[in-house]
């Protein structure tokens, strides 16, 4: 009882709270903000204190509009330490089951200055928290000073490493177990960038970068040998890295030969560089670790040209200023390039990425957007989620955070197909400025439309994909055409099916490949096949014939010609 008295003594002496203005905005400042993290004496009276100042605030954000809320620096100030103990830091203390221990190393995050706003602005909804506080906790436990003189690089390597790396992590083309893998752990990971940086061996120093440049240069998880022999790379400028990818011999026998597949055991850096050669895939890699190594973000793409499948990368030249498409071969005509986002894991695409760039977490839109994301996450339970949900979503139009929250929100109430139709038409009128991104909303809309029999405009609404994607991101407008010939062969509707797949391969004819082959003439004629229709199965291999002209010897070229096998 007395620990509870001395609990609310501490907080009416911090917030002082009269009948006339116990809604008003609490005053912050950093000495405010010691005095009510010092007056946790335990973790019990640290969790009912955060569950308060929540409850205060909710009652403030209801006393005031949302714009008299946005100007207020003090409020979001106390948002940003809500949500940092809350959603991250607790959650972090009750998995450590809750010991003195764990206490301790809590208090210790919570104290670090300037920790808590520069992990709100970056981390994601998706993120593992928990992971992530244990990752900045074991690095500000072995070394403090360190980890305050290189807290961007702490917070990237806990953005990237909370979740494992993916199954097919770094490419199709090599198997896991020739990777060579290390256990490492994130204290060796950040110790190595350290020294790397304080010895003079990266090209762009750590002070350099934003968190999420960072993000990719620690996204590796070969061992440290690795990363130390692609040091040794002589690299004058940046520009260079361009042109080591160029220099890597390429293994025309594997393509030759249909050796997709990495055939030479472990895939070490060495071995593609000195020994072995390597197709575009391997090329890549190469380049990629041998920036990522010296300290410059890069990243890898993959897609679908006139020859087929191809990879090349992507370099931060300056400050902001990302180059997408080295080695990305202009007569291939590539409507798109994908590769992981380290944070989320998930594909990303080349136009995206450049997208998603204009508005990055240092931004003041960005800032101000993730509070109020934020804010609404702390109070998923209130009337005004969605709304404030839509608030952050137009603060930073370019993020898709906000909106798939809404859409997990709008999914878990079970919202009627109107409601879908309402958040998909919002969503195109957002993302009209990526053109993938808001054929995702067209393509889910068109779906809704097709369930309430509107057929009509999903007609109109089908035809506008595909007119809007007839060049440039023609990859799009290539899927929604398929689409509506595999609905006719599934039909047994073969005869307009086959009329139809005529007509998508005469709109597409001056700038497809690969994505027509991979995408409508492959599985067009499989289940073609798959049906006994050989005279369609054949004819549809005459007319690809005479549409897409693969190079010899090419991934595609081969492919297409096993295809034709098959049917003859």
């Amino acid at each position: 009882m007395k620990l509870i008295f001395l609990f609310f003594f501490h907080f009416a002496l911090l917030f002082p709270i009269c009948a006339e203005q116990k809604y008003s905005i609490p005053v912050w400042s950093k000495d405010r903000q010691m005095r009510w993290l010092n007056s946790h004496s335990s973790p019990t009276n640290w969790m009912m204190s955060v569950d308060l100042m929540n409850d205060r605030l909710l009652k403030v954000s209801q006393s005031h509009n949302i714009n008299k809320l946005l100007s207020s620096a003090h409020f979001w100030d106390w948002v940003t330490q809500v949500y940092w103990s809350k959603e991250i830091i607790i959650p972090y203390f009750l998995k450590l089951n809750s010991s003195n221990d764990a206490f301790v190393n809590c208090k210790a995050l919570l104290s670090v200055d300037g920790l808590s706003n520069k992990s709100l602005r970056y981390i994601s909804s998706s993120d593992n928290k928990t992971k992530f506080a244990e990752i900045l906790s074991a690095i500000l436990a072995d070394d403090e000073k360190r980890f305050k003189r290189y807290m961007n690089l702490a917070i990237a390597i806990a953005i990237v490493w909370d979740e494992p790396f993916p199954a097919t992590w770094p490419h199709p083309n090599v198997n896991r177990s020739d990777v060579p893998f290390s256990n490492l752990d994130i204290l060796s990971l950040f110790k190595f960038f350290v020294t790397s940086h304080e010895s003079g061996n990266l090209k762009i120093g750590l002070d350099r970068l934003s968190i999420r440049e960072l993000c990719f240069v620690i996204d590796t998880p070969v061992q440290l040998s690795e990363l130390k022999y692609a040091q040794q790379i002589r690299i004058k400028n940046i520009k260079d890295l361009e042109r080591l990818y160029k220099i890597i011999p390429y293994d025309q026998q594997r393509i030759n030969s249909e050796t997709y597949q990495w055939p030479h055991g472990q895939y070490r850096l060495i071995d593609i560089g000195l020994k072995r050669g390597g197709i575009c895939m391997d090329q890549s890699y190469f380049a990629a670790h041998a920036a990522k190594s010296q300290g410059v973000p890069s990243i890898l793409f993959m897609g679908q040209g006139r020859s087929g499948g191809h990879a090349w990368v992507g370099f931060l030249e300056s400050r902001g200023r990302w180059s997408l498409n080295a080695a990305r071969w202009a007569s291939e005509k590539y409507p798109v390039g994908f590769a992981y986002d380290p944070q989320s894991w998930e594909r990303i695409s080349d136009a995206e990425f450049e997208f998603v760039l204009k508005s990055n977490g240092d931004s003041p839109s960005q800032i101000k957007g993730k509070l109020v994301l934020a804010w609404a996450l702390l109070n998923r339970d209130s009337a005004r989620f969605q709304s404030l949900l839509q608030v952050a979503s137009k603060i930073m139009p370019r993020s898709k955070e906000p909106w798939q929250i809404e859409l997990n929100y709008l999914k878990e109430s079970d919202a009627d197909l109107d409601q879908m139709r309402v958040f998909w038409s919002r969503w195109i009128t957002n993302f009209k400025g990526e053109k993938g991104t808001k054929a995702k909303g067209q393509i889910e809309l068109l779906k809704i439309l097709r369930k309430l029999n509107l057929d009509s405009a999903a007609l109109k609404l089908s035809r506008q994909i595909i007119n809007e994607n007839r060049s440039g991101r023609f990859d799009l407008g290539v899927t929604v055409a398929s689409d509506e010939v595999f609905d006719l062969q599934r039909a047994m509707s073969w005869e307009e099916a086959h009329r139809k797949y005529k007509i998508i391969l005469e709109q597409f004819k001056d700038s497809s490949g690969g994505h027509l082959f991979y995408n409508l003439i492959e599985p067009y004629v499989r289940n073609c096949l798959l049906d006994r229709r050989m005279d369609e199965a054949s004819d549809a291999i005459l007319l690809a014939s005479k549409t897409i002209k693969p190079v010899p010897n090419s991934i595609l070229f081969n492919d297409f010609e096993k295809l034709r096998s098959e049917v003859d």
